[in-house]
């Protein structure tokens, strides 16, 4: 149950911009009483259908030296942010700065590919059931 409030909490958090792993995790750990490990936020991600692994930044430690962080963001939001020119494409305007490009692999397209049609689906149910629920 804790992995699922941790879930929804991430998804709510990365609706409107991708995130790295440290923002997720001090986010997490600031919002809900128990927080979360890193490793235990790793699996989460990984695992989760709807969240996908953008690309990774460089961070500098002073004692540890430099160390990657992995950027993550959902489903409905690279859908919304997808080139339709390019699929493997995703283009991130920040309200400062210039555009950042992230580049999808094949698997992470297929992946995507299959949240739209599930997302289609989810929608088209929805409407069936307003219109029983309207002709009732």
């Amino acid at each position: 149950m804790k992995t699922v409030r941790i879930r929804k909490n991430i998804k709510n958090y990365l609706h409107d911009k991708p995130r790295n792993s440290v923002e997720i995790r001090d986010h997490i750990n600031s919002t809900m009483r128990h927080g979360t490990t890193s490793q235990q936020l790793g699996n989460i991600l990984s695992k989760d259908k709807d969240t996908f692994k953008l690309g990774k930044i460089i961070r500098s430690g002073m004692l540890s030296g430099d160390y990657e962080i992995s950027e993550w963001g959902t489903s409905n939001w690279l859908i919304e942010n997808q080139d339709p020119e390019d699929l493997c494409n995703i283009i991130y305007q920040p309200l400062s700065g210039s555009p950042i490009t992230y580049i999808l692999s094949s698997s992470n397209v297929q992946k995507l590919e299959r949240c739209k049609l599930e997302k289609e689906q989810r929608i088209k149910k929805e409407e069936r059931k307003t219109l029983e629920e309207l002709i009732v």
